[in-house]
């Protein structure tokens, strides 16, 4: 009985907190300092900073179609002080996320009437949403605490709205929280309308008269928001018409659906589509529960605010779906847009225990049952989770091995520019290649841009005992255009090298470098790449070479040889 009880408090106490402490063991695990995308973009900022004219109109200046203000002040203040690391800004948005969890756990405490097991039950199936691993592409990247940002502002206004605060106090409040969204992610204009219909439930008795005026303020100051966030905007040239959605009503209506679905779709569009009308039906008949009883105002108190959360969600669903329709990047459910959607899955988890909870109330059931559409919840929750980890591990895997040989490109990119960059990194290689100077010139990238083609100006050791790979043949692919092929792998670090260069000795004993290639994971171990460097014979002198191969590793600046060496004359292989 003692063991049992024990077993009981550490559930209680520990169960709640495993997503987070899973997901944080888990991004130092994958976790590459490069920037990515619109990060390239924020080096402006510290070039800016680095010669004192860095001002407040530049911090707001449009990027797409966001006006992310306060993510740039997070930015460059915690730039400058980790020389722009930009694993300290996965570090932020981690922290974020505890901040919602920990609000989550708040407005729960203040809604949930149960026994403590039960409530740490629920906890621990929110935490597994806000923390699910399936969001990788925003866990491991630092530019994306623009995400969460504002559910944060609207969980946060939740809690305030059922404070004891003053009315004026939390009508303030409210709207400063309600600024800071707005200016740090294009859906953050969504909590000034999901929070006003709260302020007006909780305040309207007190004082109705205070409460009508300080709601025209509140939409006067949406307004005078969006009218400055308006001001001098430029609709991004690749971005589609509004219009598409209303000439695509069918279109529209998938990409909404699977837009809500993502947190239950494991990337696949139809599983998405299901899992949305299985969601969006589910908020609905809360919805229409809770209207239809609103007489009872103590179930209305205990669901409005999920309510609020799950409207976030959808309305930042109809938002993108209204702005993003019709372009060619990739469907709705694509992982970066789950910091979105999977608070409307979240809210449910409460929502169904307090309206099935209602239910069994009504009906007269035995209390503190759970209603079979939250046990039903529940289960299917937990059932997803190992194909979601599954699924998140292999991408959070190929997440990285991308990052990492991007990262080898950007530290070459001044000897050996890479074009498969603009595919992976940013659109821009001459954009790509002043940032990357610009960032090395002010000691903001790790290890510093090889300024050579020398080989060994940034050779490292390799111990003897240590099989790295191989050069295995050189062959004529056609005319003067020739293929080498290998091998290759770094054994102590249980991985692939990030590139791998060829060079040539015209005798000098000085291997130069000419060319340059990815190594390729085998299906049978992602720790051993194959390679092929395509390459003309117009790229070496017009003499007899010896061509090496060079594994790269990006983490030191460090390249190693490879066994294996082949002489090439003139247009002859020997």
């Amino acid at each position: 009985m003692i063991r049992t009880d024990r077993i009981k408090r550490a559930l209680i106490r520990y169960l709640p907190l495993t997503p987070a402490i899973f997901l944080a063991v888990l991004i130092p695990r994958y976790w590459v300092d490069l920037p990515q995308y619109d990060e390239w973009d924020s080096v402006t900022f510290f070039e800016h900073l680095s010669q004192g004219s860095l001002t407040a109109s530049l911090l707001f200046k449009q990027a797409n179609e966001y006006r992310q203000f306060f993510p740039n002040v997070i930015v460059v203040a915690l730039g400058w002080v980790t020389r722009w690391d930009i694993r300290y800004d996965m570090v932020v948005t981690f922290v974020i996320a505890c901040l919602i969890s920990v609000n989550v756990w708040r407005l729960a405490a203040r809604t949930i009437q149960e026994d403590p097991l039960k409530f740490s039950l629920l906890i621990f199936l929110g935490n597994l949403i806000i923390f699910s691993p399936t969001q990788y592409e925003n866990w491991l990247q630092g530019q994306q605490m623009v995400y969460y940002l504002p559910i944060l502002c609207v969980t946060a206004c939740v809690l305030v709205t059922r404070s004891n605060l003053a009315t004026l106090s939390k009508f303030l409040i409210c709207a400063g929280l309600s600024t800071i969204s707005m200016f740090s992610s294009a859906n953050g204009a969504v909590c000034w309308v999901v929070v006003l219909p709260m302020l007006l439930f909780t305040e309207w008795r007190k004082s109705r008269r205070l409460t009508l005026w300080l709601s025209l303020a509140w939409i006067a100051g949406l307004g005078l928001g969006v009218a400055l966030y308006l001001h001098g905007y430029q609709k991004p040239w690749w971005t589609p018409s509004p219009l598409t959605a209303l000439y695509h009503p069918w279109r529209a209506l998938i990409y909404f659906l699977g837009f809500v679905g993502g947190p239950f779709g494991l990337e696949k569009v139809r599983l998405s589509i299901v899992a949305g009308v299985v969601l969006t039906t589910g908020f609905i008949w809360s919805l229409i529960y809770v209207v239809k009883h609103r007489a009872d105002r103590s179930l209305v108190e205990r669901a409005i605010g999920w309510l609020v959360i799950g409207a976030y969600s959808v309305l930042t669903a109809m938002l993108t779906t209204v702005g993003r329709l019709g372009l060619p990047t990739g469907p709705s459910q694509v992982p970066r847009y789950l910091g979105f959607s999977a608070f409307l899955p979240l809210a449910l988890v409460f929502l169904v225990h307090i309206v099935g909870a209602d239910i069994s109330r009504r009906r007269g059931d035995a209390p503190h049952r759970l209603h079979p559409v939250c046990i039903a919840l529940f289960v299917v929750v937990i059932l997803y989770q190992p194909f979601m980890f599954a699924l998140s591990f292999r991408q959070m895997q190929k997440w990285q091995t991308r990052l990492r040989q991007a990262k080898a490109s950007v530290l070459l990119i001044n000897e050996l520019p890479d074009t498969r960059l603009t595919k992976i990194l940013y659109p821009n290689l001459q954009f790509l290649v002043e940032k990357s100077n610009a960032l090395d010139r002010l000691g903001f990238l790790r290890p510093k841009l090889i300024g050579s083609k020398h080989l060994k100006d940034f050779a490292g050791d390799v111990a003897s005992n240590v099989n790295m790979g191989r050069l295995e043949a050189i062959q004529n692919s056609s005319g003067n255009q020739y293929v080498a092929t290998g091998w290759a792998a770094f054994p102590t670090q249980q991985r692939m090298p990030d590139a791998i260069i060829l060079s040539y000795d015209a005798g000098d004993d000085d291997p130069i470098a000419f060319a340059m290639t990815h190594p390729v994971a085998q299906p049978t171990s992602n720790q051993v790449g194959r390679w092929s460097v395509y390459f003309s014979s117009e790229q070496l002198p017009k003499t007899e070479v010896i061509v090496t191969a060079w594994a790269f590793d990006a983490s030191t600046g460090k390249t190693f040889r490879l066994p294996g060496e082949l002489k090439l004359g003139y247009l002859t292989i020997y």
